[in-house]
């Protein structure tokens, strides 16, 4: 039902910019690039899982388009890499169950329709062997 977003690998390191923030100093943002353009439903959990982890330290992050921005110091980089991994993944594993539970719903739903239109019929079934009974 909903998509899977993965980082675009391998990808040309060379063509990604890295700058300084212009207004804070020894702050650094960094565009990764990720396989495709995230929808909503991914782009609502990825958020949720970025502002609960325990691990924030001094970064920040957003989604751009089909990019993570990552606002950062140069400190523990890599491990903030390793970071931003998990919550795709993380987020990846949270879509997924949430599409499970989704598509239970559904299923509930369905049955629920077609066990109401069952009973649409029987009963019709049982008004018109009354009549025939009464009338007939």
């Amino acid at each position: 039902m909903f998509g899977t977003i993965k980082f675009l690998k391998p990808f040309d390191v060379s063509k990604i910019n890295i700058n300084e923030h212009p207004n804070f100093s020894g702050v650094y943002v960094v565009e990764l690039p990720l396989d495709s353009i995230p929808d909503e439903n991914w782009r609502e959990a990825f958020e949720q899982k970025w502002r609960s982890s325990r691990d924030l330290w001094d970064r920040k992050i957003c989604l751009i388009e089909n990019k993570v921005r990552l606002l950062s110091t140069a400190d523990y980089f890599e491990e903030k890499l390793d970071w931003i991994e998990r919550l795709v993944d993380d987020t990846n594993k949270m879509v997924k169950e949430y599409s499970r539970v989704i598509e239970k719903q559904n299923e509930l739903i369905r049955g629920e329709t077609a066990k109401q239109l069952l009973q649409v019929g029987t009963s019709k079934a049982n008004m018109l062997d009354a009549l025939r009974r009464k009338f007939g």
